[in-house]
């Protein structure tokens, strides 16, 4: 890791790893955070009084932001939007034929030298080929499971690929999943009309997260007048063994359904995410996005639409900041539970040492004022937005 000179951060209201904030600085030296308090010094200063001081923000499933896309743009430009929205890290998602994936994931580790040049990435997501069900996607991003495609995009991927979606349904999806969470890789259920008995089954293989719960997965038949019908989303709801992704924007998840999953799913097994496409963060209009079509954007809460296709939901159009807030002003809960959703749950699936301020954790922060407005990113001790 590169060396930065040492940072303090002073006079911050700080979120503790307890969920307290506190009025203390952070002393940051080689990427790390090293003590947490008051009076701590160092010459490279930044004054944060006034102003919230909270994890950087991690975004798993992120597809593009403003003119940047996963597939067709440059990870350095995606990373300095992202700087500039609170993500510290984030994961491109890649949603297309198995061969592009390939193709695009090889591009980015060369022009990164193998993503060692943009500490916030993560790795890679592969949303598809292994769905049951293309969403917003189409049907010539789909294949079925096979060692040959498996085989050649874990090699396209050298390793970087960090989270799998595959549909339950699929032949050969248990044995799928055992064998890419035993290389590390977080398996996700995705696009799904699964039965209960084979999502447990991919569960019980190793699936440790949920795809955006609640999008892409059918509201069961009614099996008989008055009799409410049971399905996967219960299921998934009160399975302690996954964590579940929600896109926060009230447009994708109702907020009923939203307070839902807050009731029903272990502090630690929610997160939120973007999934985001071209468009996110840019003022309302029409876009021209790589692979999509026209995309309209009418505000970050009302979806990524597809103009050419009956104005269908093509991901969301937020920032990680914004989704960020959204978890305070539309879902009201406390400045703590949305670092949860955004930072320490994201943080744990992955094995990261990010998402908490606490000693020896990764100086990965955001300092917001009073509005909630981004002031600073700082990713490994070092500001790389600066608002």
């Amino acid at each position: 890791m590169k060396e930065h000179p040492a940072l303090t951060i002073k006079n911050g209201s700080v979120l503790l790893a307890s969920g307290e904030i506190h009025s203390c600085d952070i002393l940051i030296r080689n990427g790390l955070i090293g003590k947490v308090g008051p009076s701590l010094q160092s010459e490279l200063q930044v004054d944060a009084t006034g102003t919230y001081v909270v994890p950087g923000l991690i975004d798993l499933h992120t597809h593009g932001i403003r003119t940047e896309s996963a597939q067709a743009g440059t990870l350095s430009e995606y990373a300095r939007l992202e700087a500039s929205f609170g993500a510290t890290t984030f994961y491109p998602t890649l949603f297309c034929p198995p061969e592009e994936i390939a193709k695009q994931m090889e591009r980015h580790r060369r022009e990164t030298d193998e993503l060692r040049l943009l500490p916030q990435i993560g790795g890679f997501r592969l949303e598809s080929p292994y769905l049951a069900r293309t969403g917003a996607g189409v049907s010539k991003d789909l294949v079925p499971i096979s060692p040959e495609t498996t085989g050649m995009l874990l090699a396209a991927g050298g390793g970087h690929i960090k989270i799998w979606d595959v549909s339950p349904e699929l032949e050969r999806a248990p044995n799928l999943i055992h064998q890419l969470s035993q290389q590390g890789i977080v398996c996700s259920i995705a696009h799904t009309q699964a039965t209960m008995e084979q999502a447990r089954a991919v569960v019980d293989a190793g699936a440790r997260l949920v795809t955006h719960l609640f999008d892409v997965f059918p509201v069961p038949e009614n099996r008989g007048t008055g009799v409410y019908p049971e399905g996967l989303v219960d299921y998934l709801l009160v399975e302690d063994r996954v964590a579940c992704e929600i896109i926060g924007d009230g447009t994708h998840v109702h907020p009923l359904n939203v307070e839902k999953a807050f009731r029903c799913k272990p502090p630690d097994k929610l997160v939120f995410i973007t999934d985001s496409n071209y468009g996110a963060g840019l003022p309302p209009g029409r876009y021209e996005a790589p692979g999509w079509g026209l995309i309209q954007i009418d505000g970050p809460n009302n979806g990524a639409r597809m103009v050419n296709r009956n104005m269908g939901l093509a991901g969301s159009a937020l920032t990680p900041i914004d989704g960020f807030c959204n978890v305070i002003r539309l879902f009201h809960k406390d400045i703590a539970t949305a670092s949860r959703v955004w930072s320490r749950n994201p943080a744990r699936l992955m094995g990261l040492n990010k998402g908490e301020i606490a000693p020896d954790r990764d100086a990965d922060l955001i300092i917001l004022d009073k509005n909630l407005d981004l002031r600073y990113t700082i990713v490994a001790g070092e500001i790389i937005y600066q608002k």
